[in-house]
């Protein structure tokens, strides 16, 4: 297995986190360097423009080169062309994981007069990427960028302030879920006929988790392991043969539900909001067979009904499927 990293600083993460805590080296832990190699390919501060097009990876330069993971190519002028750095890696890559697209709208968060503009070129561009992607590795999958934290927003971004600022119903953060069910939903769409799986971030990290953050927009060393376990989850269980499915831990299992590219997908307002329903929700998945539970996922019911059907009852797959049924 070789495992090609690419996108921006939601996997670069190194200048935030110090090494070995970034995600490319806690992913390689997980994966064990004996049975499979990780590259990372991904540059902190890239758009989508830079990932397809190339650029010059400014920020994690210096500290990639410090702790052993260098560039692996870059033009005369230092422009690192990921694309091309993919396509020209012995042995080549099996998996390639994207992560990409918190950066386009972070340039603008001043002139959000900007922002229709850069969403279409961002779908462009995105769609270009997984062209290609799915023309040089066998397996690719697409990592959905986690929302900003919540309580950082006056001293990292303010992206909550920015895009609270947008017309609409709804205070800011369901305007930033608005915002990003906007730009995903066309992308599930296109997961969905291409057959990919979506690790689904931002029904992963928990806006008012603090410790899963640095400045904001950038994951802590908590953080960069929630992503490295569901990559690592993703390479190792998802079948590559089989339909596009989500997968996203919001307390403490990781869930799957597939993707049927419906439009149906949606951001909760808020993950957890006390101690207390994050210890209810895991004494539910206590109570449940998992086993069941991914069985009923994968035939497409939603995560949150699948377990009040086997809790209602008592694990049975068949009569919860008939509840389920009648329910719909």
């Amino acid at each position: 297995m070789h495992v090609a990293l690419l996108g921006d600083s939601t996997i670069d993460n190194v200048c935030w986190t110090g090494h070995p805590k970034e995600v490319p080296a806690q992913l390689r832990d997980l994966l064990q360097s004996s049975v499979a190699r990780v590259t990372n390919l991904a540059a902190d501060g890239f758009n989508s423009s830079d990932l397809l097009h190339g650029a010059v990876p400014c920020i994690s330069w210096g500290k990639r080169k410090e702790v052993g993971d260098p560039f692996p190519r870059t033009d005369d002028d230092r422009t690192f062309k990921p694309l091309d750095a993919l396509e020209s890696l012995d042995p080549p890559a099996t998996h390639a994981v994207i992560s990409i697209g918190g950066n386009d709208v972070r340039e603008i968060l001043g002139s959000l007069g900007k922002l229709n503009k850069v969403l279409k070129d961002f779908q462009h561009n995105y769609s270009s990427i997984v062209e290609r992607l799915c023309k040089t590795v066998p397996n690719v999958v697409l990592m959905f960028q986690y929302r900003p934290s919540l309580h950082m927003d006056a001293g990292g971004y303010g992206v909550y302030h920015a895009i609270g600022s947008l017309p609409g119903p709804g205070d800011s953060v369901a305007k930033v879920n608005h915002l990003m069910q906007e730009v995903y939903t066309p992308i599930l769409a296109m997961a969905s006929a291409r057959r990919l799986p979506v690790i689904d971030l931002p029904r992963t990290f928990d806006i008012e988790d603090d410790s899963l953050y640095c400045c904001q927009i950038e994951p802590s060393a908590a953080g960069g392991g929630l992503i490295a376990e569901l990559i690592s989850h993703v390479v190792r269980k998802h079948d590559f043969t089989g339909a596009s499915t989500l997968y996203w831990k919001p307390f403490g299992i990781i869930c799957e539900e597939i993707n049927n590219g419906d439009a149906c997908w949606s951001i909760p307002h808020k993950l957890t909001s006390t101690s207390e329903e994050l210890h209810g929700q895991n004494d539910l998945m206590a109570s449940i067979d998992m086993v069941a539970y991914r069985k009923l996922c994968s035939m497409g019911f939603e995560p949150g009904r699948v377990h009040w059907a086997l809790e209602k009852t008592g694990n049975k797959v068949d009569c919860a499927v008939e509840l389920l049924t009648q329910e719909q």
